[in-house]
């Protein structure tokens, strides 16, 4: 049964009220959407930039490098890695091995990418659900840099329209709301 067919009170719809930490960023509002716009631009700032090698994971990393010009911060660029749901690690030197493959080709892309950039900025792999695993990052280095610091995050929009639906990690992170988000389309 399509949308047009279906009574009201059945049509799905989509959340289109995310939380006001949250930013997608256009060109003409991109430092106003780095979640910190009631801060000094002298005040540094640590972006956590969720990165898995995607287009929409790649326009990120840009526009957290964007988001730096001529600021003091610095980028903490993370990985997380997934189990597919109901896998065993029986062949766990295999899929180790496999991993490391992945973690080491990202990290020379985001290398590639950064190393003639100003900002500096560090690579990490994590292992678990995403929204949760870049949570954590931006948590440990609020705790390393100190409770007044400004941490924010940024990941790419998701590219497939059904994880909108099933929850993506932008969603995901929004609804737990901790930092400022920006979302980059």
């Amino acid at each position: 049964m399509s949308n047009l067919t279906r009574p009201p009170e059945t049509t799905l719809r989509r959340r289109t009220d995310l939380s006001a930490g949250t930013a997608f960023v256009t060109d003409w509002a991109l430092e106003q959407t780095s979640g910190t716009a009631g801060t000094s631009p002298e005040a540094p700032v640590v972006l956590v930039v969720g990165f898995d090698g995607s287009e929409p994971a790649q326009r990120a990393l840009d526009a957290a490098t964007e988001l730096l010009r001529d600021r003091e911060g610095m980028l903490e660029v993370v990985y997380v890695a997934q189990d597919p749901p109901g896998s065993a690690s029986s062949t766990g030197l295999e899929t180790s091995a496999a991993a490391h493959d992945v973690e080491s080709r990202l990290a020379y892309e985001v290398r590639a990418r950064l190393d003639t950039t100003e900002p500096s900025w560090h690579f990490q792999h994590r292992h678990g659900a995403v929204a949760s695993e870049l949570l954590d990052a931006a948590e440990e280095l609020r705790r390393q840099r100190g409770p007044d610091a400004t941490v924010v995050l940024v990941v790419g929009g998701s590219s497939n329209q059904h994880l909108h639906v099933a929850g993506s990690v932008p969603s995901n992170l929004a609804q737990v709301d901790r930092f400022p988000l920006v979302v980059v389309p």
